[in-house]
């Protein structure tokens, strides 16, 4: 079986696990992934004896199926996490000129304004606040006043096409910074699958090596098997 049908399988279980039983991962999860995936391997070798102390040993049947769910959840979190870095890297590189257009919007409507009073007051109020979600509003919010008012711009030798160039980077923008602040965001779909998925996995992980401990206190190699990675 594959890990999206792994997945499939378990996506009920998984998307109703306990929010408030959630464990965070400790460790890398390919390797936890890989060993229980061998802890599964010396479990059936002693599937008989644990069942007799007392272990359900469906637990057993459900860690290679379970590692490969959380495999996949992993996929699909650090695929989605990549990309919201590269945009949050994109911004870094994109947001300077985005500002420094704002800026030079500013400049030009203050001046092509300034003889007429409600322009000018709208151009000032533009011109309040700060931060990146008020330079993207402000770009789209000047390139509307400029399309209306394009006669006192044209005046003053401005560029009206840097109107059109004003709404382009504005939309681009918005979408970046959206991704962007997705790449700090804890509560990703993606994400608490991940940990849910974990979560379940940890649980018949630690019970099967709890059972493996006892059962094979006097037996040192086999109960190496059981103690934590």
């Amino acid at each position: 079986m594959d890990y999206q049908t792994d997945f499939d399988a378990w996506k009920e279980q998984i998307e109703n696990y306990p929010n408030n039983e959630v464990k965070l991962p400790n460790q890398p999860i390919d390797e936890f992934a890989a060993n229980a995936e061998t802890l599964a391997i010396e479990a059936v070798k002693d599937k008989e004896v644990l069942q007799k102390a007392g272990l359900d040993v469906t637990l057993i049947d459900d860690l290679n199926p379970l590692a490969g769910a959380l495999r996949f959840c992993q996929a699909q979190w650090m695929s989605e996490y990549r990309a919201r870095q590269e945009a949050q890297k994109e911004w870094l590189e994109q947001s300077p000129a985005a500002y420094n257009l704002r800026d030079e919007l500013l400049h030009h409507f203050s001046f092509a304004f300034r003889n007429t009073p409600d322009l000018k007051k709208k151009v000032m109020r533009i011109r309040e606040g700060g931060g990146h979600s008020d330079m993207i509003q402000d770009l789209v919010e000047l390139a509307v006043l400029g399309e209306k008012n394009s006669n006192e711009l044209t005046n003053i030798g401005f560029d009206v096409a840097s109107l059109q160039t004003a709404r382009t980077t504005s939309h681009n923008m918005s979408e970046l910074l959206a991704a962007s602040n997705g790449s700090k965001d804890e509560s990703s779909a993606n994400k608490v699958l991940r940990d849910k998925a974990y979560s379940l996995l940890v649980e018949r992980v630690s019970r099967i090596r709890e059972y493996g401990r006892y059962v094979f206190w006097k037996n040192e190699e086999r109960r190496e098997k059981y103690l934590n990675d």
